[in-house]
């Protein structure tokens, strides 16, 4: 019997490579203006700041995805000052990819029939869990959700059994009472099942392993930012109440940004033994299924 769904966000209730790509656009635009270094040598130092970031981090928790952090160290590197550079790149990355940010087809639907017949939504994710909050406000799922348990609360990413367990322990059911679903194989899916939950591996469209992580674009495959390019961002740079100007924060890129390159590549068919969501339109199907006696 399923009586608790527990969701990854990042690739599984919306697209973060799609995100990814409006916020490395951003970035770049803002490099570019404010800096001079063209869109490859940005990158080179973002791809630079990334690694040495996490190495100073040290181990495999929330903070190696701190932007805040990363974009301290990318300063470091290229010899900018830390003000009012790092709060601006931060907000520069986060406004672009939550104004890209759509939920995927069906999720909030499927949520709301979920919650219909009874069942407890959670979120067990990576990431730092400020933004993680954003993120859900951002796709409308905040007013489905029960609980939230983050890698930065546990002080371990996925596939480490403590975020699991943290969510079977707020929910107060039994382990195999409790589906997870994301885009991970080895992350979400097997890192559940490994902790006794049951799981889903979300593969729209068609059967794929999902990577659940994070890349940095080559030079080129971002779009061009049309606002940007004409100088429209030099009166945005401000800091205001905690967020970029409209210019950014409006996602008045984010037309462009919807790159080829952001798009979910084939990838090997679902393993034997691993359930493929391929829509959350059929999530609360599947599930009554589930629930059903004698299935």
């Amino acid at each position: 019997m399923i009586k608790t769904i527990i969701f990854d966000i990042d690739n599984t209730m919306y697209s973060f490579k799609t995100g990814n790509q409006a916020g490395m656009a951003a970035l770049c635009a803002y490099a570019k203006e404010q800096f001079g270094i063209t869109e490859g040598e940005f990158l080179d130092k973002f791809k630079k700041g990334k690694k040495l970031a996490e190495d100073r981090v040290g181990t495999d928790t929330a903070a190696i995805h701190n932007r805040l952090i990363r974009m301290q160290v990318i300063l470091e590197l290229m010899g900018k000052p830390l003000f009012p550079h790092a709060l601006n790149l931060y907000h520069c990355y986060w406004d672009a990819l939550l104004a890209s940010a759509k939920p995927e087809p069906g999720l909030l639907e499927a949520m709301e029939a979920l919650k219909a017949a009874g069942l407890t939504l959670g979120v067990g994710t990576d990431m730092t869990a400020y933004i993680q909050y954003k993120k859900l406000e951002r796709l409308g799922a905040a007013p489905y959700i029960d609980f939230i348990t983050t890698s930065e609360e546990v002080g371990a990413e996925k596939p480490n059994p403590r975020l699991f367990l943290e969510c079977v322990r707020k929910v107060g059911v039994p382990a195999g009472e409790c589906l997870f679903i994301g885009d991970s194989l080895a992350k979400d899916v097997r890192g559940a099942m490994d902790a006794g939950l049951q799981a889903f591996l979300y593969a729209p469209g068609s059967a794929r392993e999902g990577t659940g992580g994070e890349t940095v674009p080559a030079a080129g495959a971002l779009a061009p930012a049309p606002a940007v390019a004409a100088g429209a961002l030099a009166p945005a740079l401000a800091v205001v109440a905690g967020a970029l100007a409209p210019a950014v924060a409006a996602g008045a890129l984010a037309p462009a940004l919807a790159v080829a390159a952001g798009a979910l590549a084939p990838a090997p068919a679902v393993p034997a033994g691993v359930t493929a969501l391929t829509s959350f339109y059929d999530l609360p199907k599947l599930v009554r299924e589930m629930n059903a006696p004698n299935r």
